[in-house]
């Protein structure tokens, strides 16, 4: 079905947001509660689940083992999953030798094997993830203990990181064996009685908070809650940056102007700006030096957002980007005036909290970035919920039309036929299309739910 763009800017919506953590944390709200944006819902302290690489030939203190050794000796498979302690390797030299086996180091799961390095990469499971290791530095070296301290290369205190070199000696054909880090932390003691360096890794708290101001709907157990709230809802076409939130402030009067870096006041810090139909680079880095929370605008070029983050876009999908700012672009790339349905809201609501998220997936499970307004509902007003808005809002032949994905992304047309079949697209997904002529002329077939219709 092809969507009215009011479903996609909606006065009064009742909007429902999943606060979770993917682990078991402590849950700080209750059902009923009200919150602001800010409230923290749930909180877990955790170990990052770090990668473990384990070197077979150093383990077997054998650098002519090839291809086929490791093949035989290694007993897991990628995607296996190991406990510590469980044996993933086993080698034995000649028919009589010694049998010697590897265990794992960590609770986690195989994530690559390299036969030709005789290498193999666990990455830890975090549930289980221990703050403090042991590496037997001695062992690995095949050392007196109490001489451990003339062979480390670092010292009490020092931060290292996963892999580095924390010990080296000549070892068999007098090349050096070495005794790696296997996760990041800081030496916490060099101990020349057991032969063992023991690293502490560093705590990493995880905080999900409300997001929108709104009131707890229901608890999810041990991982946070659902928060609901009533307010005006807008989604846009593209957005880097992640959830955040401010006070609204509407920088330009009409829909088809545009800031310039000389609107950016220092005293627009923390404001969510509408910048009007384009969001210039020299805007974007005035508003980080002020820090301004956020940009709202009809469009940008793309290579003004690679040039603010210095790297190329993730392909499909944005919101991860390391960056203290967040936009949202609500009608496409290049100039683009706000359409007058969003700049009416946002301009309705000024000088209010907003909460909005840049993140975008362009692909399988679409993922919009979106704007979101709580308000006070007046005795008599009824929202509706954005799905239950979705699901009635139809349309026929005959209307104004803008796709809101690649390859046509924030292109206008004309719809010719809003049922034209089932298509087979770029993902090799058969999908429904609807057929529709762009203002360049071209008549092309574009999945239903890739169309907004005005």
């Amino acid at each position: 079905m092809v969507h009215k763009s009011d479903s996609q800017a909606i006065d009064l919506a009742l909007i429902k947001k999943d606060r979770v953590l993917p682990v078991a944390g402590d849950v700080l709200v209750a059902p009923g509660q009200a919150v602001s944006a800010d409230t923290v819902i749930v909180k877990a302290e955790e170990l990052p689940g770090d990668p473990y690489v384990i070197d077979l030939k150093t383990v077997f203190k054998s650098r002519s083992l090839t291809p086929q050794d490791i093949q035989k000796s290694v007993l897991k498979r990628v995607g296996d999953r190991v406990q510590i302690n469980e044996v993933i390797a086993r080698f034995s030299r000649g028919l009589f030798g010694e049998v010697q086996e590897v265990k794992s180091p960590v609770d986690g799961v195989v994530e690559f094997i390299s036969r030709a390095w005789g290498r193999i990469l666990i990455r830890e499971d975090a549930r289980s993830a221990n703050p403090t290791l042991v590496v037997n530095a001695a062992k690995d070296l095949d050392i007196w203990p109490a001489t451990l301290k003339a062979y480390t290369r670092v010292r009490e205190g020092d931060e290292v990181r996963q892999g580095q070199i924390l010990a080296a000696a000549p070892g068999h054909m007098q090349r050096l064996d070495y005794s790696y880090a296997p996760a990041p932390g800081f030496v916490e003691k060099i101990c020349t009685r057991t032969g063992t360096i023991t690293i502490t890794r560093p705590i990493r708290e995880n905080i999900v908070d409300a997001y929108v101001d709104g009131e707890v709907s229901e608890l999810v157990y041990d991982r946070g809650a659902t928060v609901q709230t009533i307010g005006a809802y807008i989604q846009g076409v593209y957005g880097i940056g992640s959830e955040t939130y401010g006070e609204l402030h509407l920088g330009v009067g009409d829909p088809q102007q545009s800031l310039s870096a000389e609107d950016i006041t220092d005293d627009l810090e923390g404001r969510v700006i509408v910048a009007g139909a384009y969001l210039s680079l020299d805007v974007m880095k005035r508003g980080l030096q002020v820090g301004v929370t956020g940009f709202i605008a009809g469009g940008a070029d793309q290579i003004d957002f690679v040039s603010l983050l210095g790297k190329d876009l993730g392909v499909g999908i944005t919101g991860q980007e390391e960056i203290p700012i967040t936009v949202v672009l609500t009608e496409g790339f290049g100039k683009m005036a706000i359409s007058q349905r969003v700049f009416d809201i946002l301009s309705k609501h000024n000088n209010r909290r907003v909460s909005i998220n840049g993140a975008t997936q362009v692909r399988a499970g679409a993922i919009r970035p979106e704007i979101i307004i709580p308000l006070r509902v007046a005795p008599g007003q009824e929202p509706q919920s954005i799905e239950e808005f979705r699901r009635t809002a139809s349309i026929e032949a005959g209307a104004r039309v803008r796709v809101v994905a690649q390859p046509y992304l924030g292109l206008w047309g004309d719809l010719i036929e809003a049922n034209a079949g089932s298509k087979k697209i770029e993902s090799e997904a058969v999908v429904p299309v609807a057929s529709i002529r762009l203002d360049d002329g071209r008549v092309v077939d574009v999945p239903e739910e890739n169309l907004e219709i005005y």
